[in-house]
């Protein structure tokens, strides 16, 4: 899409998509392209945790006893997604009064986040601020509703071929179809308005010629 944009000295600056594309290497290849993403998060991203302020300066997190838990390493889970490990001392764990109900289970206390927990803090603060509320109207009424007709009304419930060049196909079938209806159906009121004008002074010059004709008989 950005080449065939450049390509017509087009520039994309905003992306808007649901939350089915809420992950950190989206919202990191958008920061890395100049793109700001218009991206829900998904509701299970907790942007804080109650009880451990983060230090950003430190890359560590706070308990409620004042002990830190600093970055410990990378990890990955089965669906690949890269994680971060921030650990406490077992030390500072084993003497504090909290830990029967904070790491009953284990020798302490960790918190696992996002590797892309930047990204998803800046996502959720534009989602919700006074512009992201708008873009969330705007994708609401053209991408949702278009979507939802495909799925619904022009068979891309399931794609009934083999392939990604058939399915590519069927899609743009789908889209060639549903954009002739919305032609079809489009009347724009500045055209109406300026053949109704027409019509008008079509009117009036054929009364005009009319009259003066009448009067010419007349006399």
């Amino acid at each position: 899409m950005q080449s065939r944009l450049k390509a017509n000295a087009l520039l994309m600056q905003d992306l808007l998509a649901d939350a089915g594309y809420s992950n950190g290497s989206n919202y990191y290849m958008l920061e890395q392209q100049g793109i700001t993403g218009w991206i829900p998060v998904f509701g299970k991203y907790k942007p804080k945790i109650e009880g451990f302020p983060y230090d950003r300066e430190n890359d560590r997190y706070l308990c409620p006893m004042g002990k830190p838990l600093p970055f410990m390493g990378f990890d990955h889970t089965m669906d690949g997604r890269l994680l971060k490990n921030y650990w406490a001392g077992p030390s500072d764990c084993r003497q504090c009064p909290n830990k029967p109900t904070c790491a009953p289970r284990t020798r302490c206390r960790k918190i696992t986040r996002t590797a892309y927990d930047g990204q998803y803090q800046r996502a959720h603060a534009r989602q919700n601020s006074r512009r992201g509320k708008q873009m969330k109207k705007l994708c609401q009424s053209t991408v949702e509703p278009v979507f939802g007709s495909l799925v619904q009304h022009y068979g891309l419930r399931k794609i009934n071929v083999l392939g990604k060049s058939g399915a590519h196909k069927v899609m743009l079938m789908a889209a060639a179809a549903f954009n002739l209806r919305k032609y079809m159906k489009f009347k724009p009121t500045k055209a109406v308005s300026m053949a109704t004008a027409l019509e008008k002074e079509r009117q009036q010059d054929f009364r005009g010629s009319f009259l003066i004709s009448s009067l010419l008989f007349l006399n």
